[in-house]
């Protein structure tokens, strides 16, 4: 997988996470519309109010 810088100036802020950790984190940055960006979108899952 192919980073971009963004998303290594991300993770460099994780250094204390495992390997694994900071690796499902760049998955989710660079997947999707937004992948790559630096952006991500989260959206909340009925809690069932």
């Amino acid at each position: 997988m192919n980073l971009t810088f963004r998303v290594r100036e991300i993770l460099d802020c994780y250094e204390g996470e495992t390997p694994g950790a900071k690796a499902n984190l760049a998955r989710m940055l660079m997947a999707g519309k937004l992948g790559g960006t630096s952006r991500m979108v989260i959206l909340p899952v009925d809690q069932g109010f």
